[in-house]
């Protein structure tokens, strides 16, 4: 039951993750995992949740220079537009979240606006911040394209998880995705190599 789930690919991916099969090239895709945010008739917005950058938040953006959460690494959450800062958060424990977040799954929320998200935990300073990543840039897909590519096979899909976005040690995703998908990408993740049957 379990398994069928997982190999169930849904017609709205919102909330799912996009594991690149072992054969893609695009080097802005290779051994990636794409959290899906919103997807629909006009396209798919999503964010890489495994390629951590060696820059932090206050060494990118000078407005936080001095902020508590300057020390945050930022994520390269895609190739388009990586001057524009997103973030997913596990959420807040009083439950006031912005009117503008997305809740995905259970503890994993998308926050279009950081700057909301920092000013509530600096006005409240009992309250435990939850997890945080910060992603610099998107991933993108027009009407129509995401399909195609998954009708390729450049992708194979599964229900996001909080876990995977806030690995302690996200450089290792992609090979954790591939082993909980099973079967004959347990495989791929232990050789980096999928076998033919042509």
């Amino acid at each position: 039951m379990a398994d069928d789930v997982l190999n169930k690919k849904p017609i709205n991916l919102t909330g799912h993750f996009l594991v690149a099969e072992a054969e893609l090239g695009d080097p802005n895709f290779s051994e990636t995992v794409v959290l899906i945010i919103s997807h629909d008739d006009e396209g798919a917005f999503g964010l890489v949740v495994n390629r951590r950058s060696d820059i932090s938040l206050g060494q990118a953006a000078e407005p936080y220079t001095n902020s508590p959460f300057a020390g945050l690494p930022l994520f390269v959450g895609g190739p388009v537009e990586q001057e524009f800062l997103f973030c997913l958060h596990s959420g807040l424990p009083d439950g006031n979240d912005s009117p503008y977040v997305i809740k995905l799954t259970s503890n994993l929320v998308f926050e279009p606006q950081f700057v909301a998200l920092e000013t509530h935990i600096l006005a409240n300073p009992k309250l435990k911040p939850p997890e945080i990543r910060l992603f610099a840039g998107y991933s993108g897909w027009t009407a129509g394209q995401l399909e195609s590519e998954l009708e390729e096979g450049a992708w194979m899909t599964m229900p996001a998880s909080s876990d995977l976005v806030f690995n302690p040690h996200p450089q290792g995703g992609w090979k954790q995705a591939l082993k909980r998908k099973g079967g004959v990408y347990w495989l791929v993740a232990e050789t980096g190599y999928k076998p033919s049957l042509n």
